[in-house]
């Protein structure tokens, strides 16, 4: 069977993310990994509302967002600091404990060499500055590397306001999800915040104040991010805090 009769025997919702183009009828869901994106796409798929607004949909991850005149874009947003932490935990479970595989060489070695996200973030500066080792190991590994400067900061310099459809964030992703797609109830899909000991997401005032000033690209994203949408000072201060 070729891949064309694949598409055309996959169920009208499935095929959004095959079909491209630029126009206003596009929606590019930008899923910045760690911010409860899967479960996004779930709600996102499974709405008629979005149905009803879109002709097609595309979810981009682990890859830079196409930058388009015309398309709009939903984008989920998190804390960096907690999103980080998230990252470093979830990657812990599925390389060191669970032994899937790296997506970076030695990605393994680096997760059981710090431990904890706390340990990676207090030895990311000393008297000298940042440490370029630390800074290294920190980038090798899988959403850690693909931050949310990744995902935004090319694509903040060209879009317009107009095309930002709609932000959402984690901190209040089960309203956002009902305000966006009309689906209220939200499937939790990859969450393990609930399954990690609470000492591995604990981050000392040192770790914490290394890990906000090594994310200054992320919290400049959002902050760009957000001059462009309607957001409130609260919401503004969950994410930037």
């Amino acid at each position: 069977m070729s891949d064309l009769d694949l598409i055309r025997e996959m169920p009208k919702r499935l095929k959004w993310g095959l079909r491209f183009g630029d126009h206003d009828a596009c929606l590019v869901y930008v899923h910045i990994g760690k911010c409860g994106g899967a479960s996004l796409w779930s709600a996102i798929r499974k709405s008629d509302r979005i149905a009803n607004s879109f002709r097609s949909v595309r979810k981009i991850h682990v890859e830079k967002p196409p930058i388009l005149k015309r398309a709009r874009y939903a984008i989920v947003l998190r804390n960096p600091v907690v999103r980080a932490v998230s990252a470093f935990n979830w990657r812990y479970k599925l390389v060191v404990e669970d032994g899937k595989r790296e997506k970076f060489p030695n990605e393994r070695e680096i997760l059981k060499k710090y431990q904890t996200i706390n340990t990676l973030s207090e030895n990311l500066y000393d008297a000298d500055g940042l440490n370029t080792q630390v800074a290294h190991d920190f980038n090798h590994i899988h959403h850690l590397h693909e931050n949310i400067s990744f995902y935004l900061t090319d694509l903040l310099k060209s879009v317009s306001r107009e095309q930002i459809f709609f932000v959402l964030s984690t901190e209040t992703l089960d309203a956002d999800v009902a305000a966006l797609t009309g689906i209220k109830k939200v499937a939790r899909i990859h969450e393990n915040a609930h399954k990690t000991d609470t000492r591995k997401k604990a981050l000392t005032t040192s770790g914490r104040a290394n890990l906000k000033r090594f994310l200054a690209d992320d919290y400049q994203a959002i902050e760009d991010l957000l001059s462009l949408n309607h957001t409130t000072q609260t919401e503004k201060n969950v994410l930037l805090t």
